[in-house]
C-alpha cells in the first residue's frame, strides 16, 4: 500500500471522537508557549542565573511524577474523559496564576502544580486512543496525533519567541485560553472509552506496572532517554544565550523541530510501520545523543538548525513507536496506569534533566554536556537492543492470548 491509502485506511478505521481528539490537541499546542520558553522568562525578566531557573523549571517535572500515578490511576478507575477535561481546565486556570506572580517561591510552588494538572491529561490520551483505534493501526494514530502535536509546536516556538521580545506576559493568557478551549471540547463532544468490566469479566484484576519486570526494565531504560531530548530545552537556551542568540533564534531551532515533523513525520510513521519496534528505539537513542553532540559543536544559527534536525528524526521514530508498544504490553484494565509510568519517566526527566544539564554546563562546560549527550544515548542503545528479546516474547504471548 502507498502512503496514501495507508492513511485513507486509518481515516476509515479511526473514530470521529479521534479526530475530535486530534483537532483539540492541535488547538491546544498553538498556544504552547510557556513551558518551552520558562528559562528565559527567569533568566531574563527574572534575573535569576542559569542554575536557579534549572531548578525551578524541574519542579515542573515533579508535578509530572505525581501526574503519572493520579493520572493513570484516574484514567483507569473514573474515566478518560474526567480525567482529561479535569487536567486541561485546571491547567488552564493555574497558567493564569503563574502569569501574575511576582514572588519567586511562589513561582516555584505554582510551576509545581502546573506539571501536576496539566500533565494527567497525558496517560488519559493515550489509553483513548488504543481505546479506540484497532491494534493494526494505532502506531499511525499515535504518529497523527503527535503529528498535531508538534504542527502546534512549530507555530508556538516561532511565534512565542517573537511574543517575548514584546511582552512574556501575553503568552501565559494565550496558552491558558487554549488549555480551556481543549477542555470545553472534551467535556461536551468525547463519551467515555474506558473498556468496562465485561472485558475482563473472565480474569482477575491485572497486578499493578511495577510488578511487570519486563515493563519494569522498558521503563527505566526510556527514563534514561528522556534526559536527552530535555538538553534542548533549558541547556541549550543558555547555550544559545552564551553564544550571543536571541530568544527568536533560539525560538527558530525548536520551530526547525516542529516543522520538520510536520513535514515528515506521516511520510516516515508510515514506512517504519513495517519494521521491528524494538529496532526503531536502538536508532533512536542513537540519533538523539548524535543530534545533541552536535550542538556542541556548533557556533552557528544553521548549525544548531542541523542538530535539531538530527534529533527531530530520532523524535518522529521514537514517539509513536514507544506508545504503541506500551498498548501492546498493557492489559486492557491497565491502559492508563502503564500509559501513566511513561508519563513518570517524563516527569522524572523534567525534574532532573534540566537541572542536569545546567549544572554540567555551568561547572564543567559545554564539551562535557554535549558529549555526555552522545554517550548516554550510546549506552540507551545497547541498553534496547540487549533487552528486545524479553519484550518481543513478552508482546507474542499476549496477542496469542487475543487471538487463542
Amino acid at each position: 500500500m502507498n502512503l496514501r491509502a495507508r492513511y485513507r485506511d486509518l481515516v476509515a478505521s479511526a473514530p470521529r471522537v479521534y479526530w475530535i481528539v486530534w483537532w483539540g490537541t492541535l488547538i491546544n499546542r498553538l498556544g504552547t508557549f510557556v513551558i518551552p520558553l520558562l528559562t528565559i522568562y527567569l533568566t531574563q525578566q527574572r534575573g535569576l542565573t542559569g542554575e536557579e531557573a534549572g531548578a525551578i523549571v524541574s519542579v515542573y517535572g515533579l508535578g509530572s511524577i505525581l501526574a503519572s500515578f493520579v493520572g493513570g490511576y484516574f484514567a483507569d478507575h473514573v474515566g478518560r474523559r474526567f480525567t482529561m477535561v479535569l487536567s486541561l481546565v485546571s491547567g488552564a486556570g493555574l497558567m493564569v496564576v503563574l502569569g501574575r506572580l511576582d514572588d519567586l517561591v511562589a513561582i516555584e510552588v505554582v510551576v509545581g502544580l502546573l506539571g501536576f494538572a496539566g500533565e494527567m491529561y497525558r496517560p488519559a490520551v493515550s489509553a483513548f486512543v488504543s481505546d479506540v483505534t484497532p491494534e493494526a493501526q494505532r502506531r499511525r494514530a499515535y504518529g497523527l496525533l503527535y503529528w498535531a502535536v508538534n504542527l502546534g509546536w512549530a507555530v508556538a516556538a516561532a511565534v512565542g519567541g517573537a511574543i517575548a521580545t514584546y511582552d512574556f506576559h501575553i503568552l501565559f493568557y494565550v496558552d491558558a485560553i487554549t488549555m480551556a478551549a481543549f477542555g470545553v471540547l472534551v467535556a461536551v463532544a468525547i463519551p467515555e472509552t474506558r473498556p468496562t468490566a465485561a472485558v475482563r469479566a473472565d480474569q482477575p484484576p491485572s497486578a499493578a506496572w511495577w510488578r511487570d519486570r519486563v515493563f519494569v526494565i522498558f521503563v527505566a531504560i526510556n527514563f534514561l532517554m528522556v534526559l536527552l531530548p530535555y538538553q534542548a530545552g533549558a541547556a541549550l537556551s543558555l547555550h544559545m544565550t552564551a553564544q550571543g542568540f536571541s530568544p527568536v533564534e533560539y525560538g527558530l531551532v525548536l520551530a526547525c523541530n516542529g516543522v520538520l515533523i510536520v513535514l515528515f513525520q506521516p511520510w516516515l510513521t508510515a514506512r517504519i510501520d513495517r519494521y521491528d519496534a524494538n529496532r526503531i528505539l536502538v536508532a533512536a537513542a542513537l540519533l538523539y545523543g548524535g543530534g545533541l553532540a552536535m550542538h556542541g559543536l556548533a557556533s552557528l544559527l544553521i548549525v544548531h538548525m542541523a542538530a535539531a534536525a538530527v534529533w527531530t528524526i530520532a523524535e518522529i521514530l521514537e514517539s509513536p513507536t514507544r506508545t504503541a508498544l506500551i498498548a501492546l504490553m498493557a492489559p486492557a484494565d491497565a491502559r492508563g496506569r502503564y500509559q501513566g509510568a511513561f508519563v513518570m519517566t517524563w516527569g522524572a526527566g523534567q525534574l532532573l534533566g534540566p537541572r542536569l544539564g545546567t549544572i554540567i554546563l555551568g561547572r564543567l562546560g559545554a564539551p562535557a554536556l554535549w558529549l555526555g549527550c552522545l554517550g548516554l544515548g550510546s549506552f540507551v542503545a545497547i541498553a534496547f537492543a540487549a533487552t528486545a528479546r524479553d519484550r518481543r516474547a513478552r508482546v507474542a504471548a499476549d496477542l496469542a492470548k487475543l487471538t487463542g
